[in-house]
C-alpha cells in the first residue's frame, strides 16, 4: 500500500505544480527577498535599512512598479544586513537563485532531521515521502515562494535540539526564534545573537530596531495577512480593545498550556515539538509561512502517533498545512491546494509503520471542507498587496516606514472587517491546537516510549 500512496502523492504533486499552478502575481520573484536584497544595498552605501531609503532601493529592482509608492519593510535584525550586503554586490537575478538555492538545501535539510526526529531510518522511499509532504505543506512552499527567512530560522531551530549553539540563528526571525525556549538555556543563544546584533549596529541600532519592530506591529496588528487569535477575533467584529484582550486571554491559555506541556515531556524533540504547535497561538505577530513551524510536530505526530490517535494528530496536520487564506486570496489555487493538500495527506500515511487504508477517511474529509471553505472562499475573496491598492495619500514617503505600511494596507482592503477572512485564519490556529493536543496526549517521544513501534523496513 505504500508504493500506492506515494505514487499518489506523487501524481497529485507534479498536476498541483505543473498543471493547476495558478497565474503568477505581478511583482519580482520570491517577492520578499526584495526586501532583504534592497535592505543590503542600503547598508552598503551607509543607509538606515529600516527607514524610507529602502523604497529608493527597491523602487529600481526588476518587477517592481515604480511609478507608484509599494514599498516593502525589512524588518529583520541587525545581524543580517551584513549578510544581505553581502548578497546585494551580487546582480538581483543572480541573487535572488543564491537564494533560492540556500533555501531549497534548507528545505532539504529540515525534512532529514524530521525523519531523524521521528526515529524512521531514511531510505529513498522514505525521504520520497518526506520530500512529498512538504511540498504539500502550504507554509513550507509559501515560504519558499516568498523568500522567507521562515525557513532557515525554522532549520537552525529544529538543529538546536542536537546542538544548542545552532539556537542562536534561530533568531533570525525572531517569532521563529521563540521555538528554541524548550531547550535548556536558551537565553544564553538568545543573549549571543542580541550581541551579535549589537556589534553590528551598536546598543542605539539595537533600540532603534527594537521600536521598528515594535511600531510594525502595531501598525499591522488587525491586517488580514496576520495569523494571529486577535486579529482574527478582529475580523469577527471585535472592536480592537475586545480584540486585544481576546489575543491576550488565548495566549496566556497556550503559555499555561506550554509550561504543563514542559513538565510533563522530558525528550528534546518532543519538547521542540509542543513548543512549536502552541507558539502560534501565543505570538502577537504571525504569518501564513510563519506556521512552518508546524512542519516537524505534524509529520512526527501523523506518522508516528498510535493508530487511536491518528484521526486527531491527521486532522491537525492536514488543518495547520492548508493555506487557508490563499483561498481567498487566489481563488483560482483551490484546485492547486486540493492536490497539494492530497499529496501531502498521502505522504503522511506512507510514512506510517503500518499504513491502512481505512486511514484516508480523515483526508477524504479534509479536502471536503477544503472544497467547501474554497467555494465560501470564491464568494468574498481577500485583496492581495499591492496589487489591491487604491488611491494612496500623498505624504506617505515622508512618514516613518511602519505607518507607510500601514497605510499601504490600509489602501489595499487589508483591515476590513470579514468573517469569512477570519474563519478561513481560524482553521489554522486550529490545526495548532489539535496538533498541540496531539504532541500532549502522545508519548514523551518516540525515541523515550517503553514500547515504540518499529521503524519502518
Amino acid at each position: 500500500m505504500r508504493g500506492w500512496l506515494l505514487s499518489a502523492a506523487l501524481l497529485a504533486a507534479a498536476a498541483a505544480i505543473g498543471l493547476a499552478r495558478p497565474h503568477p502575481t505581478p511583482g519580482p520573484p520570491m517577492r520578499d527577498f526584495e526586501a532583504y536584497y534592497a535592505a543590503g544595498t542600503v547598508w552598503d552605501a551607509g543607509g538606515d535599512a529600516y527607514s524610507q531609503a529602502i523604497w529608493r532601493a527597491e523602487r529600481k529592482l526588476p518587477g517592481v512598479r515604480a511609478s507608484r509608492y509599494e514599498a516593502l519593510p525589512f524588518v529583520g535584525p541587525p545581524a543580517l544586513l551584513p549578510i544581505f550586503g553581502a548578497i546585494a554586490k551580487l546582480p538581483f537575478a543572480a541573487a535572488n537563485v543564491l537564494w533560492r538555492a540556500l533555501l531549497v538545501a534548507a528545505i532539504a535539510a529540515l525534512a532529514l532531521l524530521t525523519l531523524r526526529f521521528a526515529r524512521i531510518r531514511i531510505s529513498p522511499v522514505s525521504f520520497i515521502a518526506i520530500a512529498l509532504a512538504a511540498i504539500g505543506f502550504g507554509p513550507l512552499t509559501s515560504a519558499l515562494a516568498l523568500g522567507q527567512l521562515a525557513l532557515p530560522a525554522m532549520l537552525f531551530a529544529a538543529l538546536a535540539t542536537i546542538s544548542p549553539a545552532a539556537g542562536v540563528l534561530a533568531w533570525i526571525q525572531p517569532n521563529v526564534g521563540f521555538a528554541v525556549t524548550a531547550q535548556k538555556r536558551a537565553w544564553v543563544g538568545a543573549a549571543a545573537f542580541a550581541a551579535i546584533c549589537a556589534a553590528v549596529a551598536g546598543a542605539p541600532g539595537v533600540l532603534h530596531y527594537i521600536g521598528v519592530v515594535h511600531r510594525h506591529s502595531l501598525g499591522e496588528r488587525f491586517s488580514a495577512i496576520q495569523i494571529t487569535p486577535a486579529s482574527i477575533a478582529y475580523g469577527f467584529g471585535l472592536a480592537p480593545a475586545q480584540a486585544n484582550a481576546a489575543g491576550a486571554i488565548v495566549a496566556l491559555a497556550a503559555i499555561c498550556c506550554w509550561f504543563l506541556l514542559m513538565r510533563a515531556k522530558s525528550g528534546a524533540a518532543a519538547r521542540f515539538c509542543g513548543t512549536c504547535a502552541l507558539l502560534p497561538l501565543a505570538m502577537p505577530f504571525f504569518h501564513e509561512h510563519d506556521l512552518i513551524v508546524l512542519f516537524v510536530p505534524a509529520v512526527i505526530y501523523a506518522a508516528r502517533c498510535a493508530d487511536r490517535l491518528w484521526p486527531l494528530a491527521a486532522s491537525g496536520a492536514l488543518l495547520a498545512g492548508t493555506d487557508w487564506l490563499g483561498l481567498a486570496q487566489r481563488p483560482g489555487a483551490l484546485l492547486q491546494t486540493v492536490l497539494l493538500v492530497a499529496a501531502l495527506s498521502c505522504a503522511l500515511i506512507a510514512l506510517r509503520d503500518r499504513p491502512q487504508a481505512r486511514m484516508l477517511i480523515v483526508p477524504a474529509l479534509g479536502l471536503a471542507l477544503i472544497a467547501i471553505a474554497g467555494a465560501l472562499a470564491r464568494a468574498h475573496p481577500a485583496p492581495v498587496w499591492p496589487d489591491a491598492m487604491h488611491a494612496l495619500p500623498q505624504n506617505l514617503a515622508s512618514l516613518d516606514l511602519a505607518s507607510a505600511w500601514s497605510a499601504q494596507q490600509q489602501a489595499a482592503g487589508l483591515f476590513a472587517i470579514q468573517p469569512v477572512w477570519a474563519l478561513l485564519r481560524a482553521l489554522s490556529l486550529a490545526g495548532c491546537a489539535l496538533t498541540a493536543a496531539a504532541a500532549a496526549l502522545s508519548s514523551k517521544s518516540p525515541a523515550d516510549s517503553r514500547s515504540p513501534s518499529p521503524a519502518p523496513a
